[in-house]
């Protein structure tokens, strides 16, 4: 006979009639002698202590993990319980659950109790930890104490008063400011956002990745909750702030050791929860945070949350009060600073575009009969055209292993190497003519170069970034006029560096022109 059963069968001793409805803390004996909690059939979480064995438990849910995908074909997620057996200096026991369904796993929330039968006791690292298998066992979630007529599992009705009783007991117990054990209970690693953060503390925290930069030996994660902290400051990022996020909402994450090759997969726009990681102060002063690896265990702690994970729920409404705030806020800004084209190109003719001024001007006919294999050179000209003539097309996936940009932005895999894709590239052409319009020059500007063209506004999935692709529309705007609109001349003179090259395709040569050291303020 199991341990379960021989716990059922003496259980089966006693009737719900002898137990009262309401208990006082007086009526629910709580002995930490006997291995038996109040609830016939159970047992003190310190107890759990056979490896196989399975057990019946209730306890005070503590901290927990997301429901997730495992590494196999079930769902599963982990929390910690504690009652008044745990010793101080125990954070409690963990209990992992798998189900073959994500929405059959249980919705947690730290101070619920938690009540499982057929729980199976099993050994990692040696610490005892109770698993609950989809085949064997069934748990309660008991989130609202005063809510009446509480559902249990038909396994568990008979013992409903009981343990209903117990988690009375249970919740007064742990909320008790005069208790001296409660203090002990509260995990030192807490689930936090990015306002509460401080440094010096280690934390968990749920996420939406904004950039993904490898680094030597390491890779430097920024994400954001759509919260602000002061202790953030003012960081120049590389290409700017992503997304027009402020820096104070962007959080500096460095992965080391093997959390650096989980996080280099990393898509943007990807959810996370990020576990144990380190608060502190870089050299400027700056709050980042740090996830180093475990050599003994390396246990994952990059977790990867699907979209309609509740856990994120809070930060997408976060996102979307976010958006729809700055969206009003840049259509406003639109209508009432958008320029007067006509009368800017007849009152200027070189627009906001710097370059390397030292480079002999010259015109956009010359460069084109230039005779030698390779040149440098500026030159002056509008805007006639656009290619793609969506902006939304301006980037597109990019795969650091093949070094090729994806010709669709819905690629979420390499075609050449099948390597899921993290990153974008923009990659787009403009169509010059001279300033008596009658020459004209298709120019490339793409990877680095269109970094440096549009500075300020790094290569996203503008599909999915309405705020960063009404920026990058904005900033284009000033440079083409009404070239939208199809009034072709209408754009501003600007002066640009351009190189060109040829390649052999099809045993022709082609001479490619490409931008390069021009910037386009913003």
């Amino acid at each position: 006979m199991s341990t379960a059963e021989s716990l059922d069968s003496e259980s089966r001793q006693y009737s719900d009639e002898e137990v009262p409805e309401t208990l006082t803390d007086e009526n629910v004996n709580v002995s930490l002698i006997s291995e038996h909690s109040p609830v016939n059939g159970f047992i003190l979480l310190q107890k759990a202590r056979l490896p196989g064995a399975l057990v019946n438990v209730v306890g005070v849910v503590v901290s927990y993990t997301p429901n997730r995908k495992s590494s196999g074909t079930d769902y599963t997620c982990s929390l910690v319980l504690v009652d008044p057996s745990i010793p101080n200096n125990v954070k409690g026991i963990s209990v992992n659950i798998f189900r073959s369904r994500l929405e059959h796993l249980p919705d947690l929330s730290v101070g619920s109790i938690f009540v499982g039968k057929h729980l199976r006791i099993n050994m990692f690292h040696e610490t005892t930890q109770l698993v609950a298998t989809k085949e064997e066992s069934t748990f309660k979630v008991i989130c609202d104490i005063t809510k009446p007529n509480q559902q249990f599992p038909f396994n568990m009705q008979q013992h409903a008063k009981e343990i209903m009783a117990y988690a009375n007991y249970l919740r007064r117990w742990c909320t008790s400011s005069s208790n001296p054990k409660v203090g002990n209970y509260i995990p030192s690693r807490q689930r936090r956002r990015i306002e509460e953060l401080s440094p010096n503390i280690f934390f968990d925290l749920i996420a939406e990745v904004v950039m993904v930069y490898p680094a030597a030996n390491a890779v430097d994660l920024y994400v954001t909750d759509f919260t602000e902290n002061q202790l953030l400051g003012n960081r120049e990022y590389r290409t700017n702030t992503p997304y027009g996020l402020c820096s104070r909402s962007i959080l500096q994450i460095t992965l080391w050791d093997e959390h650096a090759e989980d996080g280099e997969d990393l898509r943007i726009g990807t959810f996370v929860l990020l576990q144990n990681l380190h608060a502190k102060n870089n050299a400027n002063g700056d709050l980042v945070a740090a996830l180093h690896g475990d050599r003994e265990r390396r246990r994952k702690k990059i977790i990867v949350l699907e979209k309609n994970d509740m856990e994120i729920a809070n930060i997408i409404r976060r996102r979307n009060a976010y958006y729809e705030q700055h969206q009003n806020y840049l259509e406003r800004h639109e209508r009432d600073s958008s320029p007067d084209f006509k009368s800017e190109t007849m009152e200027q003719s070189i627009t906001r575009i710097k370059c390397n001024n030292d480079i002999e001007l010259t015109d956009i006919d010359d460069i084109k009969d230039h005779s030698e294999p390779v040149g440098l050179f500026r030159t002056r000209g509008r805007v006639i055209s656009v290619i793609p003539s969506d902006f939304e097309d301006f980037s597109r996936p990019y795969c650091h292993r093949c070094n090729k940009i994806m010709n669709s932005a819905n690629c979420e895999e390499c075609t050449q190497c099948s390597k899921r894709l993290k990153g974008f590239k923009y990659d787009f052409s403009l169509l010059f003519e001279n300033e008596l319009g009658v020459g004209t020059l298709p120019v490339l500007i793409t990877e680095e170069d269109a970094n440096t063209f549009l500075e300020g506004l790094p290569p996203v999935n503008l599909h999915k970034n309405p705020i960063f692709l009404q920026k990058l529309k904005d900033r284009m705007r000033r440079l083409l006029g009404n070239v939208l609109m199809s009034q072709a001349g209408c754009g501003p003179l600007i002066d640009f560096c351009v190189m060109y090259y040829e390649i052999n395709e099809n045993n022709n040569l082609i001479r490619i022109y490409k931008m390069f050291n021009t910037i386009l303020e913003g």
